[in-house]
């Protein structure tokens, strides 16, 4: 397994699976409340493009530990999540780990009011392999990017109607986010409707 400079843990499976046109849905959907629009979050002001990891992960590299440096078990950590959110359905979590049995490569299907650039983790892993200031580099790169975000593929209750997905985003040495994110489609529009912070940096 390879650890990039920036935090993401690339898994040796090789994608194999497609991403579906409603998870596009429902990742363009977030990505347009963090980034775009009225209600984007401060952090994200001044951010002109989006890059996003070509690879989906499910966010189990990126696992909890007990206080034993032992991993939990993911039946314990989806006990956590239905109970920081109960309106999480159990089929729901299954889907969500059905789906990301493998990785999958993702194309340019979003559908965003903003520019944004799929990523070969791998590939960048090069940007960061220079000493000195590798975020500086990157930012080079792509600059008035947000950093550099991973999504999983997107789990889906048995009606269609609410998804689950894990999505993290590094930015800088100590900058970074790792969240479960829980939507729901309420007359036609994917809404966020809860999110559960796994990791801050």
């Amino acid at each position: 397994m390879t650890v990039t400079a920036w935090g993401q843990r690339l898994s040796p499976v090789t994608p194999t699976r497609e991403v579906s046109a409603r998870e596009y849905e429902v990742l363009s959907a977030w990505s347009a409340d963090k980034f775009t629009g009225r209600k984007a979050q401060q952090s994200a002001k001044g951010v002109v493009k989006i890059v996003i990891s070509e690879t989906t992960q499910s966010g189990d590299d990126e696992g909890l530990h007990d206080e034993n440096g032992q991993p939990i078990p993911w039946e314990k950590t989806a006990e956590s999540l239905r109970k920081k959110a109960p309106i999480l359905q159990q089929t729901t979590i299954d889907s969500f780990r059905e789906v990301n049995a493998q990785q999958a490569s993702l194309r340019r299907s979003f559908h965003l009011a903003i520019d944004y650039e799929l990523v070969d983790s791998a590939k960048s892993h090069s940007t960061f392999a220079n000493k000195g200031d590798p975020w500086g580099t990157y930012y080079k790169q792509f600059p008035g990017s947000q950093g550099f975000l991973t999504f999983s593929r997107v789990g889906f209750s048995p009606d269609g109607r609410q998804a689950f997905f894990y999505v993290s985003n590094t930015c800088g040495g100590l900058c970074g986010t790792g969240t479960y994110v829980v939507m729901e489609n309420s007359h036609g529009r994917w809404m966020i409707r809860k999110e559960i912070v796994k990791w801050v940096s």
